[in-house]
C-alpha cells in the first residue's frame, strides 16, 4: 500500500516539475491572500509604448529637459528636494520706466550761486554773518569779477528746506526741477540774476535692501538715487556672478508682493529692466544641485547610478559601468531597454549584440529617473528554476527509497 502511494506521489511531483519547466513563472509565483490580490489591482498602472532605439530616437531623447533637483533649505517639515523647473518659472514685477526722484525727509540739497563782485554778501544774505557754518562771506579777490557761494540745506521732518539766498521751500514729494523753477522765480523777483545751480547731494530718504548668502549672509542698504539704478546693476555691483554649480534664485519684494526668478533669467538679453524703488528688498540665495538618479534593473544586480548634468552621462556609461549589464554574463544583450516618462512610459529597445549599437547607446544622454532594464538570459532563469526545485528531487529520492524520518 505504501509503494502505491509513493508511486502516486512520485507521479504528482513529476507532473509538477514538468509544469515548472513549461511555465516557470507560475511555479515560482508566491501564494497571496485574496485581500492582497485586491490591493494589487489598486496599484498604479503604466502604459508602455515600445519602439527601437536608433540615432533618430536618440536625437529626440536628447531634447528632453534635464530636470535637476535642488536642496531647498528649511525646518524639519519643509526642507526637501524640489525640481529646478518649479523654481524657475520667472515672475517679474510689472515693467516701468525710471521715475523722477521725489525729495523726502533727510535728503540734502546744495545751492551754488555765481555772484558779481559788485553784489555784496550782506545784500544777498540780508545782513547775516555766515562765518564758519559751511557757507562763505566775501570770497572776491582783487582781480576777480565774480565769486561762487555754496549753501546746503536738508529736508526737515516738516518737509521744508531752507537755503540762504532763497529762503524756505516746501520740498517734500517734489522734484528738484520744481525747486529750481521756484528758486529762479525768487531771484528774478528780488532783482537778482538767476545764475545758480541746485542739485541733490545726499539721497537719504529712499532706500532699498539686498540680502545675500554668498558664504556668509550679508545685507546691504542701497540708496535710491535720481540716476534710476536697475536691479541688474545692483547684482553686478555686489559681485554676484552666474555659477553653473548652483542654482541662484532671486526673490524680489515690492509693495507686499514677492516675485521670484533665476539669476540667469535676470541676466538674459530679453530680461526686463527693473528699476529700484523705495523699500524694495532683494534676496539672493544659492541652492545646491543634487545628483540625479538612474535605475538599473533586470538580469543584473539592481542598483542606482548617480548622474550630474555637468558630465552628461550616456546610456553607454550605464551599460559599461563597473558590474554593469555588459559586465554580467547573465544579462541578455539583445534585450536592452531605456524607459523614460510615465503615462505613457516610452520604452526604447536596443540590441547590444551588434557592436555598432554601442554608438547609438553613446549618443543617448541619460536623464534623472530614467530606467535602464536589461532582460535576463533565458538559461539563467531556467537554472534558477532548477535550483529552486532541487529540494523536490531530494524528496523524490527519499520517497522512492522509502526513506522517511
Amino acid at each position: 500500500m505504501l509503494n502505491i502511494s509513493a508511486r502516486s506521489l512520485l507521479c504528482v511531483v513529476l507532473s509538477l516539475s514538468l509544469l515548472s519547466l513549461v511555465a516557470c513563472s507560475e511555479v515560482l509565483e508566491p501564494v497571496a491572500l485574496p485581500e492582497m490580490q485586491t490591493k494589487r489591482a489598486q496599484q498604479e498602472e503604466f502604459d508602455i509604448n515600445l519602439q527601437p532605439l536608433n540615432f533618430e530616437a536618440a536625437k529626440k531623447l536628447n531634447k528632453a529637459r534635464y530636470n535637476r533637483m535642488v536642496s531647498r533649505p528649511g525646518n524639519a517639515f519643509s526642507a526637501d528636494l524640489v525640481a529646478e523647473a518649479t523654481l524657475l518659472k520667472p515672475s517679474f514685477p510689472p515693467t516701468s520706466q525710471s521715475q523722477p526722484y521725489k525729495l523726502g525727509v533727510g535728503d540734502e540739497v546744495a545751492l551754488i550761486q555765481v555772484l558779481d563782485t559788485a553784489t555784496t554778501l550782506s545784500a544777498l544774505t540780508g545782513g547775516l554773518d555766515l562765518g564758519a557754518d559751511g557757507t562763505t562771506t566775501n570770497l572776491a579777490l582783487p582781480n576777480d569779477t565774480t565769486e561762487v557761494i555754496e549753501t546746503k540745506g536738508r529736508v526737515g521732518t516738516d518737509g521744508s528746506l531752507l537755503l540762504i539766498g532763497v529762503g524756505r521751500l516746501e520740498a517734500l514729494g517734489r522734484e528738484i526741477s520744481e525747486l529750481r523753477d521756484e528758486a529762479r522765480n525768487i531771484f528774478i523777483r528780488n532783482g537778482k540774476a538767476p545764475d545758480f545751480q541746485l542739485e541733490i547731494t545726499g539721497f537719504n530718504s529712499q532706500l532699498a535692501y539686498l540680502t545675500t548668502d554668498g558664504g556668509a549672509t550679508a545685507s546691504t542698504v542701497i540708496p535710491v538715487t535720481d540716476q534710476g539704478v536697475t536691479l541688474r546693476q545692483i547684482i553686478a555691483n555686489a559681485g554676484i556672478a552666474f555659477n553653473e554649480q548652483v542654482l541662484t534664485v532671486v526673490r524680489f519684494q515690492r509693495s507686499g508682493k514677492t516675485y521670484t526668478f533665476g539669476l540667469a533669467d535676470l541676466l538674459a538679453d530679453n530680461a526686463p529692466k527693473i528699476y529700484l524703488k523705495d523699500q524694495d528688498h532683494i534676496f539672493v540665495k544659492n541652492l545646491k544641485y543634487q545628483p540625479g538618479k538612474v535605475f538599473l534593473l533586470g538580469g543584473v544586480t539592481p542598483r542606482i547610478i548617480e548622474i550630474i548634468p555637468e558630465e552628461r552621462p550616456t546610456l553607454a556609461t550605464a551599460l559599461f559601468a563597473d558590474e554593469g549589464p555588459l559586465d554580467k554574463p547573465s544579462a541578455q544583450r539583445s534585450a536592452v531597454y531605456l524607459l523614460r516618462g510615465r503615462n505613457p512610459t516610452q520604452a526604447y529597445h536596443l540590441d547590444a549584440q551588434n557592436p555598432a549599437s554601442v554608438l547609438v547607446a553613446d549618443a543617448v544622454e541619460l536623464r534623472p529617473n530614467d530606467i535602464v532594464f536589461v532582460a535576463e538570459q533565458p538559461l539563467n532563469a531556467f537554472n534558477r528554476t532548477i535550483v529552486s526545485i532541487l529540494p523536490l528531487r531530494v524528496l523524490l529520492r527519499d520517497i522512492q527509497d522509502e526513506n522517511f524520518p
